[in-house]
């Protein structure tokens, strides 16, 4: 589904009615609603939207179990650690037990940090497949998602839930879900926002298939929903038909 907002603010209130709406329901039928974040500007005005009233009244946070979709192999307290982005936004303003955040946890290597994320969502996933509740991804202007870039050996993994990636041009080093995880989730939402966008969201929804050029268009959940949250400017150059 993709929705078109106004502005940033109404594209936020949708994507935290969603989450509300989510997280009720999950805890209500299962006892826990598992959320995996994503790093940018964009998710992170969502998470201070959620910390504030009137989501943070509603949401039955003692319900809510955290997970990343991506980090940067950095210390948790670096200005580049996804983690800290969403402590400082989100996660140190509510009520969500600590032993349900699941940080990834940089000290080690980049492979043994994606090994042992595995191993913690195998450990607190009681099946035998993990299904997330609900999914933030955002979408970088060379169309990746998550840390799932283009032409990277990590768009092949079929096995595993977790992976490592080097990105020379960047010197970086990032751990991230794999594709196969994120499309076993039962709601993906994508938010987007921003004429510089533009390009790669035609590109990605209207363009021809080429996941190893454009990874975003390897997210299709198997048996969940899809959602694309866009603003005015990066939905400009859809055709009429999408909008």
């Amino acid at each position: 589904m993709i929705t078109i907002y106004e502005n940033v603010d109404a594209l936020g209130s949708a994507v935290a009615e969603l989450f509300l709406e989510k997280a009720c329901l999950a805890v209500a039928e299962r006892g826990r609603f598992t959320v995996s974040l994503a790093g940018g500007q964009t998710p992170q005005r969502i998470y201070e939207m959620l910390a504030k009233p009137p989501y943070s009244h509603q949401i039955p946070w003692e319900g809510i179990h955290i997970y990343w979709g991506d980090e940067r192999y950095v210390p948790a307290d670096d200005i580049r650690s996804n983690q800290l982005m969403a402590r400082k936004a989100f996660l140190d303003h509510v009520p969500i037990p600590q032993e349900q955040i699941y940080p990834i946890v940089c000290n080690s290597t980049p492979e043994q940090a994606a090994k042992e994320y595995e191993e913690v969502i195998a450990s607190t996933f009681a099946e035998a497949e993990p299904q997330f509740d609900f999914i933030f991804l955002g979408l970088g202007s060379d169309g990746h998602t998550a840390s799932l870039f283009p032409n990277t050996s990590v768009l092949r993994e079929k096995k595993h839930w977790t992976g490592h990636v080097y990105l020379p041009e960047l010197d970086s080093h990032r751990v991230t879900l794999t594709a196969p995880l994120i499309n076993q989730a039962r709601t993906i939402a994508f938010l987007v926002t921003g004429d510089s966008k533009a390009q790669i969201v035609r590109e990605v929804l209207e363009g021809p298939q080429d996941h190893l050029r454009l990874p975003s268009q390897m997210i299709a959940p198997e048996n969940g929903e899809l959602f694309w949250f866009l603003d005015q400017g990066a939905s400009s150059l859809l055709s009429a038909n999408k909008k």
